[in-house]
């Protein structure tokens, strides 16, 4: 974000950069731990997100005043999301005219007022089938993700690093990738071995 943040306050004059290069001195200086908040649930992937059905289906800014920002919908996979102090909120798809709403990047605090956690395990998760005590501390609760429900949340202002900015969606999206898929390509080959 960056990057990103810096290439949109040089073209709109927006203050996106500032407001996050301070998020990140204040967790730094506080030693707080961020998950990321990126995949929405989609629904119908043939249409654009102001065009489903249901307007939740990718996280959306549903009011801005001088204060700030309210978010409503979902994200899903939130790995370690309830033992992080804050939530980085990313789009996850690319967005076009129309979805302004949705082409929306901030930090929100992981016990702000509106946001309920649903626990649940990974998909291609099936310990628990499994006798074998694997999971540290709890068998049951051990390993888990959730899915993040965002009911009409503030974001003041300055915990916001894009908001209606549809035409940066994309590179938001593939310089995450970029540096995703690395991270996570190094475990799949542990995985792999598993299975084999």
């Amino acid at each position: 974000m960056l990057h990103i943040t810096h290439k949109i306050d040089s073209e709109k004059g927006t203050s996106y950069h500032r407001n996050f290069t301070e998020w990140v001195k204040y967790m730094q200086k506080n030693d707080l731990l961020a998950c990321p908040s990126i995949t929405d649930p989609k629904g119908n992937r043939k249409i654009a997100a102001h065009k489903q059905p249901d307007p939740d289906m990718y996280l959306r800014v549903v009011c801005k005043d001088k204060k700030g920002i309210v978010l409503r919908g979902a994200k899903l996979h939130q790995t370690g999301a309830v033992f992080s102090h804050e939530k980085l909120v990313l789009p996850s798809t690319t967005h076009r005219l129309g979805d302004e709403d949705y082409a929306v990047a901030c930090a929100v605090p992981g016990n702000a007022e509106g946001i309920i956690h649903i626990s649940v395990r990974q998909s291609q998760d099936d310990r628990r089938k499994e006798s074998v005590e694997i999971d540290l501390g709890n068998i049951r609760y051990g390993v888990h993700e959730c899915i993040a429900i965002f009911e009409d949340v503030f974001v003041p202002w300055e915990r916001v690093f894009m908001c209606g900015e549809v035409e940066y969606v994309d590179e938001v999206v593939n310089l995450f990738g970029a540096s995703h898929r690395p991270t996570t390509g190094g475990c799949k080959a542990g995985w792999a071995d598993v299975l084999i």
